[in-house]
């Protein structure tokens, strides 16, 4: 007898488990959903790329501090004559800071990664280094081609000059691979006034929002009232919203960073887009 009131108790939970389980697929409706209609609204701006940055290091590199910072100084040097006798119209030398550090010498990293013990009384390489912001606006007026050209420019003479374009593609360890620094990402393509094109966007995401707002009204047989909530959503938050989601991924997919600045970066020379989506309550008559 105990065992079968048991069953019918095991029985029980699992039917309520299922309910609950099913009652939080439900879709969410608020006091004010009751009498109105909750639509998603997205709006895309897109916008050519005004400004392209390349990014240089200038390195000096000595067993002693002082050979050290002397090799820097000749090579700063040598990369800020270079960078100015292009005569590039728009190009500026962004100073992003110095830094210093000393390394392993090759014995020193082969005993490490044999997993003997470092001979910490051997002389280190000295660096001193500094990360050059190579800036250059006006952009969106060129053609790929034109483009592309001046590009090779800047890089040509900054190698010339000693000066290292791009990501540093050196492994940790040497002799070993890294995934992670095998594509060296020579340019980041920039929009400006991002400001502005959200704004922009914002207003096609109200455009489309009362376009389906309007679309279920009038299959309701109901008419649209005034707005009664409006939110902006995030489309790059962690959301149940399938818009949502779809919006984030295809900002992923085009390799886009979104923040809070004025500027806007692609690694890819065309139309970067800029997006907004909101949540607007309407009330129905």
């Amino acid at each position: 007898m105990c065992g079968k009131f048991q069953l019918i108790h095991k029985r029980l939970f699992l039917t309520l488990v299922l309910v609950l389980s099913c009652l939080a697929y439900l879709p969410h409706t608020s006091a004010d959903d009751e009498n109105g209609i909750t639509v998603i609204g997205t709006g895309v701006v897109e916008a050519k790329p005004s400004v392209v940055e390349l990014t240089g290091l200038v390195l000096g590199q000595g067993q002693l501090a002082g050979d050290a910072v002397t090799k820097y100084h000749g090579n700063r040097r040598r990369a800020e004559e270079a960078f100015k006798n292009l005569k590039i119209p728009g190009l500026v030398i962004v100073e992003e800071g110095m830094s210093l550090y000393s390394s392993l010498n090759a014995s020193q990293m082969q005993a490490m990664m044999r997993g003997m013990p470092v001979n910490n009384t051997q002389s280190q390489q000295l660096s001193v280094s500094e990360t050059l912001k190579l800036r250059l606006t006006g952009i969106d007026k060129m053609s790929s081609e034109e483009l592309l050209e001046i590009i090779v420019r800047i890089v040509d003479a900054g190698k010339d000059a000693g000066v290292i374009i791009g990501n540093d593609t050196t492994p940790m360890v040497p002799g070993t691979y890294n995934a992670s620094k095998a594509r060296n990402t020579m340019a980041a393509f920039k929009i400006q006034n991002v400001e502005v094109l959200k704004n922009k966007a914002y207003a096609k995401a109200l455009e489309d929002a009362r376009a389906q707002a309007e679309t279920l009204a009038k299959l309701a047989g109901s008419k649209l009232g005034k707005v009664v909530a409006i939110n902006a959503v995030d489309p790059n938050q962690k959301s149940s919203d399938s818009s949502s989601r779809v919006l984030a991924q295809y900002l992923a997919v085009l390799g886009m960073r979104v923040g809070e600045s004025e500027e806007q970066a692609s690694a890819l020379f065309k139309a970067i887009p800029v997006s907004a989506v909101v949540r607007v309550t309407y009330a129905i008559e």
